[in-house]
């Protein structure tokens, strides 16, 4: 059923819901027909680092003092297809979270909302980490882990962590240079003296010294930058 132009209430929302939500990990929040925010979580509000003192109810995504309020256009035009639709939509959302600011992808899971006669009123949502798991991972009977961009023991340049990064994900030198906008001589360069410092006399040896301090994980920040991408739609 539609009805969109049926205004959405925090007082619209039942108790059991609100309470479900005020105590789970996961960050929440339900927004309106109009994109304005009518509830969300303490896990939503830490999320967004927000001052204890800031009142989110009937603002947009504009109005909330977050580096996500870049992507205003962007969710107001998900939401819409949400609620017009009928269905939900998972965002891959890379930005800066938490109070310490520090940038990483959320699966943002949005569903229509309805009321109790159901119309479609609203959109709620759910963030989380996203989680990557290799193949070898599930073999190896490891759990899912969230992307990190610091390394506990680090004493390389960013640059040659970047070339370290993309050696480990197994590019070539030539494939490298062209990421990095470098020669491929430079590359090889750098990494002979990688080599040498990790004293290791190839690739595999390398790759097993990456992976003692904890590459499988590991991205550089500079390639982590703010955006969105839609990973699927499925019927409600």
């Amino acid at each position: 059923m539609s009805g969109l132009c049926i205004p959405l209430k925090r007082e619209n929302i039942s108790r059991q819901l609100i309470y479900l939500y005020e105590n789970q990990d996961d960050a929440c929040f339900i927004r309106d027909n109009e994109a304005r925010y009518v509830y969300i979580n303490p896990a939503m509000f830490a999320l967004l680092d927000l001052p204890a003192s800031f009142s989110i109810e009937g603002k947009s995504l504009a109005q909330v003092p977050h580096w996500i309020n870049v992507f205003e256009d962007e969710f107001k035009h998900y939401d819409k297809i949400v609620m017009e639709k009928s269905v939900s939509l998972s965002l891959v959302v890379t930005s800066a979270f938490g109070r310490e600011n520090c940038i990483q992808p959320y699966i943002f899971d949005i569903k229509p909302f309805f009321d109790e006669q159901g119309n479609v009123v609203g959109t709620i949502s759910e963030a989380r980490p996203l989680l990557f798991f290799s193949a070898m991972n599930y073999i190896n009977g490891k759990s899912p882990v969230k992307l990190t961009t610091h390394l506990s023991d680090n004493t390389f340049t960013e640059r040659e962590l970047e070339i370290i990064f993309f050696s480990y994900q197994g590019l070539s030198s030539k494939e490298i240079a062209l990421r990095l906008g470098i020669s491929h001589r430079t590359v090889e360069n750098r990494l002979c003296g990688l080599y040498q410092r990790a004293n290791v006399h190839n690739i595999q040896q390398f790759r097993e010294f990456c992976k003692d301090l904890s590459f499988d994980y590991y991205i550089p920040e500079s390639f982590l930058q703010p955006k969105i991408i839609v990973i699927e739609a499925v019927n409600a």
